[in-house]
């Protein structure tokens, strides 16, 4: 008796590769669909990097000026218009002041002294701020005395403009050179 030699695959066989081909693109393709939000998320801890590494660039080079409390334009940064609090830190580029006092406009003079250049568009954190082509709302919080723990904060919002939606959120504090990075809503 002489057996027939197969050369094929059977129906099941087809079937059953088929269904793992098809469990593997369910558990693989979202994977892939979310490199977009992964490039925003490399971008926001890139730049809040940047500004972090800044912070500590610019108290070293206070600390190496024998400064001991406010300093207006110290040299030995950037272009050498960052301002000090009475700390050493990155406070503002606007000559004058106790080198005490926080504002929204001092966190943008801070962000922008600190990092020189054009790469992001800032706004001031309200309604507006989260429609057009904005990429970091920014403001201040827990008062205006530096010394009282106030801070800038500065959120990421180029992945998502939608008031109350989640996003990257960097917390300065000039009165400690202190930053935090974590994500949080920020509502209106």
């Amino acid at each position: 008796m002489k057996y027939a030699v197969s050369k094929g695959f059977t129906l099941i066989e087809l079937v059953v590769v088929i269904i793992i081909l098809g469990i593997l693109s369910v558990v693989a393709l979202p994977k892939f669909i979310n490199l977009g939000q992964d490039a925003h998320d490399s971008a926001s801890k890139a730049v809040f990097g940047a500004f972090s590494s800044g912070v500590k660039m610019y108290h070293s080079c206070w600390n190496a000026s024998g400064a001991s409390s406010q300093v207006d334009d110290l040299a030995c940064y950037g272009d050498g218009t960052v301002d000090s609090s009475n700390t050493g830190f990155p406070l503002s580029t606007t000559n004058g002041g106790d080198g005490n006092l926080l504002n929204g406009d001092k966190c943008k003079e801070v962000w922008q002294g600190l990092l020189e250049g054009d790469d992001y568009v800032l706004a001031p954190h309200n309604d507006a701020a989260f429609g057009g082509d904005t990429d970091i709302v920014y403001h201040y919080g827990n008062g205006s005395s530096v010394s009282g723990g106030s801070y800038c904060y500065y959120n990421y919002i180029s992945d998502d403009r939608t008031i109350g939606s989640e996003n990257w959120q960097l917390q300065y504090f000039p009165g400690s050179g202190q930053t935090n990075v974590r994500r949080t809503i920020l509502g209106s």
